[in-house]
């Protein structure tokens, strides 16, 4: 915990003014049932009126300056426990973005989730609790005993038999309960994964009619976070009401001894017992306070252990320090093998190749070859296992990140668009571009035509993730948003599977004169996408296995013809 603790340092003077105000309004409540044991012994046991009328002016004064002591400290202790969750989960947010995709896949879509907003809400609370409710409790615990033991010494017996017990069953139930803190968590986690991807995939459900079965996976996930959060539930169900049945059987003791000495005559009064009633009832809440803040303090404790694995996680993929911009030479990979954390098995495996500048390659392959996988260690995305990837000499490994990527537009596998307009997620890739220079590589894109089309035009609204547009509209709009900033190196990893021939091949033709110095890397899955290249690189089984033009790898080499001549085949 004591990581987060400089999140609340900007807010301390708030977090100091909430236990203050806190301690003002509980001096003004251990006031009370003093003036209140005058009232009764003096005011109305003496017949004095004018005290009766002073004391409960008093009491009315002390009863609104409590309140707005009170009002006060939550305001501040407030503003503090907002302050240090905002903090914290923009630091949170801003490591989950900037972790490698490696980490990413180790936490999981859900988790993050659950992480950045019910573990940190969990941490919100202690802090609010911390500022405000400790205070309360420690000075209604202390100042209540001192209070009690001042009317009679003898109260302390009774202080001494409640106290112990009461302490004792609450360490036993939150010991109990502490554990079950970390499974509750977890089962959030599968919840929200369970409902992200639904939601993702809500297309894909739909189309193979298994919303049943989506609905029964969803509901063992979340009937597995009731029965933990239940099991919780019945633990901590306990505190309230055996704190209660003390406080009970303690008042009732109270009257029965202070009652009989003050009937006896033996120095207590009517006022000093109902005095002491009030003194007990403040001790024994305030240990229930204390109670319910060791409660948040075990979740907080649980929780910030998760965001803490969140802020401690050390991107994999670290940055250099040399300016990327000034490099623009060729991409070569020397005896380059990568493999994932997750598996052993090697996915490339000892490649050597050099793209050359402002070259076309295509990079053909099966399914699961490792083409994907080769674009994605360019921008060091993930970086290799062995050997080195170098542009224009310089090993990219020394690059600073942020320069090295912004050498590259990039149109992914699975096109990805955001909620807004479509003037706003074109420039993405150039937040400056003005109106005429985004309609131009519209065009260049060939998505002019329908976007002119929509009623608002650029600035027609989408849906999360392009749902309102189809396949090769969303690729189309992808394709302008890579191209805006005129990249020096262009991937395009099966960007075009949407998009018939002709639209294609218009869209190359443009492409070729718009970027006629950029390096274009190509994979394809269609033999006639990959003969538009000045060459075709094969990759088999993680491999390199050939690399040149189209006419020479359909004498020479197995693999592509037989690619092409099956491709030719379907195409009949």
């Amino acid at each position: 915990m004591t990581k987060f603790i400089r999140y609340l340092k900007p807010y301390w003077y708030f977090a100091l003014l909430a236990p203050s105000m806190m301690a003002l309004e509980v001096i003004t409540e251990l006031r009370l049932p003093l003036l209140m044991k005058e009232i009764v012994n003096k005011g109305i046991g003496q017949n004095q009126s004018e005290l009766i009328r002073q004391n409960g002016l008093e009491m009315m004064i002390i009863v609104l300056i409590g309140a707005l002591c009170g009002l006060l400290s939550v305001f501040f202790s407030t503003r503090a426990a907002q302050g240090f969750a905002n903090d914290l989960r923009k630091d949170a947010f801003s490591r989950v973005v900037h972790l490698s995709f490696e980490q990413t896949d180790k936490f999981t879509i859900g988790s993050l989730v659950t992480r950045l907003t019910n573990d940190i809400e969990h941490l919100r609370i202690l802090v609010s609790q911390s500022t405000r409710m400790f205070v309360r409790a420690i000075m209604l615990f202390g100042g209540g005993i001192i209070m009690m033991l001042s009317i009679d010494s003898s109260f302390s017996l009774i202080l001494f038999i409640v106290l112990p017990i009461e302490v004792t069953l609450i360490f036993i139930f939150l010991k109990k309960a502490f554990p079950l803190f970390t499974i509750v968590q977890s089962s959030l986690d599968d919840v929200n994964a369970v409902m992200q991807e639904n939601v993702s995939g809500a297309r894909v459900v739909k189309a193979y009619v298994r919303e049943a079965y989506e609905a029964k996976r969803f509901g063992v996930t979340n009937d597995a976070l009731t029965n933990n959060s239940l099991r919780v539930s019945r633990i901590m169900a306990f505190i309230g009401p055996a704190m209660t049945l003390f406080l009970n059987i303690t008042t009732i003791f109270i009257l029965y001894w202070g009652g009989s000495k003050a009937i006896e005559g033996s120095g207590l009064q009517v006022g000093d017992v109902m005095a002491a009633l009030n003194y007990i009832g403040m001790i024994l809440m305030s240990v229930m306070m204390v109670a319910m803040i060791f409660q948040s303090i075990t979740r907080a404790k649980a929780s910030g252990a998760r965001v803490k694995e969140v802020m401690n996680a050390i991107p994999s993929v670290k940055s250099g320090t040399v300016d990327a911009s000034k490099y623009n030479g060729d991409i070569i990979f020397a005896n380059v093998s990568f493999r994932y954390p997750s598996t052993g098995k090697p996915v490339l495996k000892n490649i050597n190749l050099e793209i050359k500048k402002g070259e076309m390659l295509a990079v053909l392959g099966a399914t699961g070859s490792g083409k994907t996988t080769l674009v994605n260690l360019i921008p060091r995305f993930y970086d290799v296992t062995d050997g080195a990837i170098f542009i224009g000499r310089e090993n990219i490994q020394n690059f600073e990140l942020t320069s090295l990527r912004k050498l590259f537009g990039m149109v992914p596998q699975k096109t990805e668009l955001f909620s807004g307009s479509i003037i706003d997620n074109i420039r993405w890739g150039k937040p400056d571009a003005t109106l005429e220079e985004v309609i131009e590589v519209c065009k260049v894109a060939q998505a002019h035509d329908f976007i002119s089309s929509f009623k608002d035009g650029y600035d027609t609204i989408i849906g999360e993730k392009g749902s309102s547009l189809s396949g090769g509209q969303k690729q189309r709009i992808a394709i302008a948003r890579a191209i805006i900033a005129r990249p020096r190196y262009l991937i395009f990893d099966d960007s075009t599977s949407a998009l018939d021939l002709s639209t294609e091949a218009r869209l190359y033709q443009a492409l070729s004169s718009f970027l006629h110095d950029t390096t274009v890397i190509l994979i394809a899955q269609r033999v006639v996408s990959a003969k538009r290249a000045q060459r075709i690189a094969i990759i088999d089984n993680g491999s390199l296995v050939a690399c040149d033009t189209h006419t020479n790898l359909l004498k020479t080499n197995a693999i592509y013809q037989d690619i092409y001549y099956s491709q030719l085949k379907d195409e009949g």
